[in-house]
């Protein structure tokens, strides 16, 4: 295990890092995240140093997990997290000139909405419904032991 020294240290190069490329590389980064798919979802994540800083621990205090488990759930708290946090979209309507296009809501909805959901289901579905499934599909995917059956059981 890496003493905290040592991790802050690595954390702040690491910080300075990231800050002077997304910095240089605004504009790319931003189409990548608003256009590119699986890509685009690994650069909002890397661009925010708060879920990296979740996955490290996640990965440093669920040491039973193996590597693809951590990776799973870790990504499904992250989304859930974000999905929950501000700024959100609002209940009624996608803004026509949305300012937030980089944003995973927007991404998302639209996806939703692309598919043939009302955009009020597609709201309701993304803010209400996923979060809570990303939240339980987690815990289960992080072994926590039995949480599905606990939680379903009479």
């Amino acid at each position: 295990m890496i003493d905290k020294k040592t991790f802050a240290y690595s954390f702040v190069i690491g910080f300075i890092f990231l800050t002077w490329y997304l910095y240089s590389n605004n504009d790319s980064v931003a189409s990548i995240i608003a256009n590119d798919g699986f890509q685009g979802i690994f650069w909002y994540i890397v661009s925010n140093p708060a879920y990296i800083l979740l996955f490290i621990s996640i990965y440093a205090l669920n040491t039973e997990a193996g590597f693809w488990s951590n990776t799973i759930g870790s990504f499904f708290i992250l989304y859930a997290s974000d999905i929950i946090s501000y700024p959100r979209l609002s209940p009624v309507a996608m803004p026509l000139n949305n300012p937030i296009l980089a944003s995973s809501d927007t991404l998302f909805i639209t996806q939703l909405t692309q598919w043939g959901l009302s955009y009020t289901n597609s709201w309701t579905f993304y803010y209400l419904v996923l979060p809570i499934l990303l939240i339980i599909a987690s815990l289960q995917i992080l072994g926590i032991t039995n949480f599905t059956r606990t939680l379903i059981k009479p």
